[in-house]
């Protein structure tokens, strides 16, 4: 089955002539299309970036052993490689959003970072630095944990940061204000550094971010349960979400009820659900006749969904993936102006 994260493939991998197609065919990014062998993997890999320490007591241990004694050196060589890496990320995408590198690239950085982290001892470390690259390799053989972690930053913003035994390690400190210093290291429990529970959680912090108002799909209620939001972006352009690896495999773990949740809010007005119904008419969901109609439908549609195990049917979940994206990419050149609400031409 298909699956839609941020994981890249070594270049001898068998899949990555397939996958590099299937991205053409989809019209996504090259990199953004994986392979699971099953439901369950496809939701382990969603929820695999979730910040919080695993095996918490043999983690502390660990850091307490190896990382606690050369703190000052690990903010030293986060620095150090954070500097080596700018000038290759900013070449590869020098924006994003309209916002010059680093900014909103943390997702890049962290993982390039990570990268780093699995090749050779960088040449000409400073002492401090080298000090602490070699205890970071002896807490690693010692099972020590490295990983990215994606999740809510102090309520504020999404961020991708390393978890490193029980260490939160940003080394994109600077993606959402470029003045701070590029990394920022804590303990995990002091970080703020949360998952994202459910749907109001994220829009929430989507809303504080990314300026984006979510709405409850309550006008395409054969979609609904995987996608349950509309989300308007600041310029009016509406899109389905969230397909995001981590919000899909909460959503699918939790068997359609996170979807429930969302869509159980108030029906959307009729205005604005008049305007979205003229937008996303013709396209391969069917439209909700009424506001309330497809608030029951929707809600209807995870209940039933839930009893007949379809968040376990990867048929049934490439498909509505497959057509959300093309439903997306139709909808890029709509927008919805302010209210009362109707649709516009793009600016």
């Amino acid at each position: 089955m298909l699956r839609f994260p941020d994981q890249d493939l070594p270049e001898s991998h068998p899949d990555r002539r397939l996958l590099s197609t299937l991205a053409g065919r989809l019209g996504v990014r090259e990199g953004a299309v994986a392979l699971a062998g099953s439901m369950a993997e496809y939701v382990a890999a969603g929820l695999a970036a979730r910040p919080v320490v695993r095996d918490g007591p043999r983690q502390a241990e660990l850091t307490a052993r190896f990382l606690t004694p050369v703190l000052p050196g690990l903010d030293a060589l986060f620095r150090h490689l954070r500097a080596g890496l700018d000038d290759d990320l900013r070449r590869a995408r020098p924006t994003r959003g309209g916002k010059p590198y680093p900014l909103g690239q943390c997702l890049e950085i962290a993982k390039a970072v990570l990268a780093r982290l699995d090749g050779p001892a960088p040449a000409r470390l400073p002492t401090d630095a080298a000090r602490a690259w070699a205890a970071l390799a002896d807490f690693r053989a010692a099972g020590g944990e490295v990983r990215r972690a994606w999740g809510d930053l102090r309520g504020e913003y999404f961020q991708n940061a390393l978890i490193v035994g029980v260490l939160y390690v940003d080394a994109a400190n600077d993606t959402v204000v470029v003045t701070k210093p590029p990394v920022e290291i804590l303990p995990l429990d002091d970080a703020d550094f949360r998952p994202v529970r459910d749907y109001a959680h994220f829009a929430r912090i989507a809303a504080r971010y990314w300026g984006v108002t979510s709405l409850p799909n309550h006008l395409l209620p054969d979609l609904a349960p995987y996608l349950p939001l509309i989300q308007l972006a600041p310029n009016g352009a509406p899109a389905m979400g969230q397909l995001d690896p981590h919000m899909l495999g909460l959503t699918l773990a939790g068997r359609f009820r996170p979807s429930e949740g969302a869509l159980s809010a108030p029906v959307l007005p009729r205005p604005l659900f008049d305007c979205l119904r003229e937008v996303l008419a013709g396209g391969p969901f069917a439209v909700a006749s009424d506001p309330a109609t497809g608030r029951a439908a929707a809600l209807a549609r995870c209940r039933a969904w839930r009893a007949e195990g379809r968040f376990d049917d990867a048929p049934a979940f490439n498909a509505a993936m497959l057509a959300a994206l093309a439903l997306n990419r139709r909808l890029a050149g709509a927008r919805v102006g302010p209210r009362p609400f109707e649709r516009i031409a793009p600016g």
